[in-house]
């Protein structure tokens, strides 16, 4: 068994964690840790690994083509880092093994039962190991329909199990490290899904992946990280805690079987998706278009197959195909407009969607884009309300 010290530096807990204070963000140390539980000390924190593949899970070893190959399962991916086992006590479930881009809404959703029965068990915290291609796609939606006590990690790697320099044991010790923190296991709200790499902790909503292959890949724009880790010390930039509208009460097994397809715009874009469903020939349960700019513009054959489908009332949301910054800051738009998707891009919206839909079960046509609508505000830009420029 490791000394206390050691233990205590692992974590973190040695040499202070400091929030780095802004004009927006005030707060000392001490206001943080009062909104913040201590996980239970007399015996080592419980922690739950959700395997569901990726190239956390993969060998260059096993592959005939010279990529990766899914050789790996979670306990295994676990044992690679023995350092683990001495400081959290470890259970394993795996709900698939699979690259991410081949992960169904229907491996979300069983990741989000598995999160909640990890927490019903009396785990002090979940990890879910997953390829990068596609993290925060789950992550998002995750933080969408999970209001838990206890903190989620979603942890991937750019690199193979067994590469020179693989990076997944590390994002595996501070997944861990993170879950040891009380600063993420919050009082009167959801403790909150991140998304741990690169020893950097990203808020699942604002989190995106932005380079093919390099290690510091993750970003979360104007927002930034929620913290870092350093050997012996974690930094908060931000309160930790869920920055996503609430959607925990939605019927999760209703989800897996919607189609929400996502049309992207440019130069001369036809409207044959959005057509289709509007002759009924392709079934849809709402439509997400991946615009342009700040405002959200569209081929003009896009824009009228859009009036359409929302007359045919099929739900259309709005999102932008720029990395950053908000859309349609002070619109008020009419009741049964296309809904405006504040700064998600449009594979977080499409989710968002997903999520939000069988909350509408049973209203009208209008009734279904103002509740959708509703849960877009109730998120708000980065999780708090957004101030139009023209208003300050």
């Amino acid at each position: 068994m490791p000394k206390r010290r050691t233990f205590l530096k692992l974590t973190g807990a040695v040499g202070g964690g400091g929030l780095l204070a802004d004009s927006s963000v005030a707060k000392t140390t001490e206001e943080v840790l009062s909104r913040t539980e201590t996980p239970s000390v007399e015996e080592q924190p419980e922690v739950r690994v959700i395997g569901t593949g990726g190239t956390i899970a993969s060998t260059e070893g096993a592959a005939d083509d010279g990529g990766y190959d899914l050789s790996e399962r979670a306990e295994a991916i676990v044992g690679s880092v023995p350092v683990l086992d001495e400081f959290v006590d470890i259970s394993y479930e795996q709900v698939a093994q699979k690259g991410s881009s081949s992960l169904l809404v229907e491996d979300y959703v069983n990741v989000a039962k598995a999160a909640r029965q990890a927490e019903r068990d009396g785990a002090d915290g979940v990890v879910v190991t997953h390829g990068t291609d596609a993290i925060e796609e789950d992550a998002y939606f995750n933080d969408l329909v999970l209001d838990l006590d206890i903190p989620v990690a979603f942890v991937g790697a750019q690199r193979a199990a067994d590469a020179v320099s693989a990076d997944g044991p590390s994002n595996l010790v501070t997944a861990a490290r993170l879950i040891t923190r009380r600063e993420f296991h919050l009082k009167d709200e959801p403790s909150g899904v991140y998304v741990v790499l690169n020893e950097t902790v990203h808020a699942a909503r604002d989190v995106t992946k932005t380079h093919t292959t390099k290690l510091e890949t993750f970003d979360s724009g104007p927002a930034g990280p929620i913290a870092v880790f350093t050997d012996n010390q974690l930094v908060l930039y931000r309160d930790p805690g869920s920055y996503s509208a609430d959607l925990s009460d939605s019927d999760l097994d209703a989800m897996s079987d919607l189609t929400v397809p996502i049309a992207t715009t440019g130069a001369g874009a036809d409207a044959y998706l959005i057509e289709q469903a509007v002759a009924g020939k392709y079934d849809v349960d709402g439509i997400v278009i991946q615009a342009t700019g700040w405002w959200g513009g569209i081929a003009p054959e896009m824009d009228d197959a859009t009036e359409a489908a929302l007359e045919k009332g099929i739900p259309v949301a709005r999102s932008t195909r720029v990395h950053w910054g908000p859309m349609n800051p002070g619109y008020d738009p009419e009741p049964d407009s296309i809904v405006v998707m504040a700064d998600l891009p449009a594979w977080k919206a499409r989710l968002h969607v997903i999520a939000a839909l069988p909350t509408t079960d049973g209203l009208g046509d209008t009734e279904t884009q103002e509740a959708i609508r509703d849960t877009i505000k109730e998120g708000g830009q980065y999780g708090k309300g957004t101030v139009a420029p023209s208003t300050l």
